[in-house]
């Protein structure tokens, strides 16, 4: 395993040869960087990419799994290179420089696409059994039949089998699973009855890997079956901050004891446009015994809907909410010489571009303080307002200018035959650059790295933008979606079929990212 904290010295003097003796030659490098560089890729047999996750086994290794979009292709990690619908890929890169394609799970129908994927140890599961690994995908496709969540057991990384399955579920997408609850909250909905926002959360206990056990459907007021007036905005993906290392800290605001960072869900809305950030307290969204909502379970009211809503914010027609990834607990320098509002908290809010070569209006990566989540009480809010939803306020964006790179060969990114702009985050809270630095998808501008300790005013210190190789699709190369592993070690996927990249972070926006400048 390559040490991530090895001197940016000694990585720029790697990258430069192109082999030593006794050694494999250097893998190539984009021509367009600046202090990241690709340490090791694996081509995925040209698949589209979605999800880059990962989990380190309980022997050490990490593995990552890497969601598809729907197509066919052949595998050749089996006898014979069956064509297979493209699927889930399992990846060992415990050797960041080596990684090995171990296994393709198939999808399971034509068109099917299985982008999402998240893992979890048998240890933590309540219901797992000790020493396994499992995996919890989507399977997005119009066939009620087929169209649901699946998971697997891949403790053995070649041989995985599928434990549990949960199906009849509409518009399945981007998920969380809780490991420690085994509470799973799965974009989509049931067939019957039927809800008019297609794409809300069906929240499940899935403790028991083989044995889902739905609770209850939440959504945007008016998506419910019984809702009228305009349909709300499909949810993209939730993120729950359960898990959070500090998760029974307060919030910088907290007014009651429930106010703490593990009592918090996060909810995207609208992917490229009519984008909502909702904020929401867990406990109040739990039905009993889990926790204390007590309503309809599949066409709760209005004011049910609402009830375990601390915080709304309602965006701008143009923007979307992708991926919505809360930061907890910063404080910047420069607000030291204050004597209110020294700690924030706040949300790292993406909106999806959609259209190639830039057919649409521009997309931005928002940062939402979420310090005062609303008006009802002060704190978290000075004084109750008209607007008890009050609160929330984008104070800066991480915009990248097209006309960037127009300093590289390839040109203006809105001309380089795909789309441009910003697509989703990281959104790991226990990767080493939490707090201090993000990362951002940005398709035809790859891989770009934030400096968000003033959160007002983020700077971009780095950035990989991959080439296209023999591989990629007509229309060219596109950074899809990326996480960052415990390691700090960047996993970026290529939506039309370069493959998977696994990018290292240099010089001074390392020392950034670590704290150390």
């Amino acid at each position: 395993m390559r040490n991530p904290n090895r001197s940016g010295l000694l990585a720029v003097l790697a990258a430069a040869l192109a082999f030593s003796p006794g050694s494999a030659p250097a893998i190539s490098q984009s021509g367009e960087l600046k202090e990241m560089r690709r340490v090791g890729h694996t081509d995925l047999q040209g698949r589209p990419a979605y999800h880059p996750n990962f989990i380190e086994y309980q022997d050490g290794r990490v593995i990552a799994f890497i969601g598809t979009h729907g197509g066919s292709a052949a595998n050749p990690l089996r006898p014979g290179r069956p064509v297979e619908f493209n699927g889930t890929f399992i990846v060992d890169i415990t050797d960041p420089a080596k990684p090995v394609e171990k296994f393709h799970i198939p999808g399971p129908a034509s068109g099917a696409q299985t982008q999402s994927n998240r893992m979890c140890l048998g240890d933590d599961l309540p219901r797992g059994t000790r020493g396994h690994v499992y995996m919890m995908r989507n399977v997005q496709t119009g066939t009620l039949a087929v169209s649901g969540y699946e998971v697997w057991d891949v403790t053995n990384v070649t041989n995985p089998t599928l434990v549990g399955e949960m199906r009849g579920l509409r518009n399945t997408h981007k998920h969380w699973w809780e490991c420690k609850t085994g509470i799973a909250y799965l974009p989509g909905s049931k067939a019957d009855p039927r809800w008019r926002q297609g794409q809300s959360m069906v929240i499940a206990d899935w403790s028991a890997p083989s044995n889902p056990i739905y609770l209850r459907t939440h959504g945007l007021p008016g998506g419910q079956p019984s809702g009228i007036g305009p349909v709300p905005p499909s949810l993209h993906g939730p993120i729950s901050a359960h898990e959070h290392p500090n998760a029974t800290g307060a919030l910088a605001r907290s007014a009651t004891p429930d106010d703490v960072i593990g009592n918090r869900l996060y909810l995207a809305y609208g992917v490229g446009d009519d984008g909502v950030l909702q904020v929401l307290d867990r406990k109040k969204l739990l039905p009993l015994p889990y926790g204390t909502f007590i309503g309809s379970p599949d066409d709760p009211t209005n004011e049910q809907l609402e009830g375990p809503q601390t915080s709304i914010l309602w965006m701008s027609p143009d923007q979307g909410g992708h991926t919505s990834f809360p930061v907890f607990g910063m404080k910047p320098n420069s607000y030291r010489d204050f004597t209110e509002f020294q700690t924030r908290d706040i949300v790292l809010l993406a909106s999806e571009s959609t259209s190639d070569n830039c057919r649409e209006a521009p997309h931005w990566s928002f940062i939402v303080d979420v310090t005062v989540e609303n008006s009802k009480t002060a704190p978290p809010g000075t004084r109750v307002q008209q607007n008890v939803w009050q609160g929330p306020m984008v104070i800066s964006s991480m915009y990248l200018d097209p006309r960037a790179g127009e300093k590289y060969p390839r040109g203006n990114y809105c001309k380089r035959g795909a789309r441009f702009g910003v697509h989703s985050s990281e959104e790991n809270f226990t990767n080493p650059f939490y707090g201090r630095l993000t990362f951002l998808a940005y398709f035809t501008g790859g891989v770009r790295a934030w400096d968000i300790r003033e959160p007002q005013t983020p700077v971009e210190v780095g950035f990989y933008v991959p080439e296209s190789n023999a591989l990629t699709e007509p229309d060219g190369y596109m950074t899809n979606n990326l996480e960052v592993d415990n390691r700090g070690y960047v996993l970026a996927v290529d939506r039309n079929g370069a493959g998977f990249d696994i990018i290292e972070l240099l010089g001074m926006a390392k020392k950034i990212g670590l704290g150390q400048n």
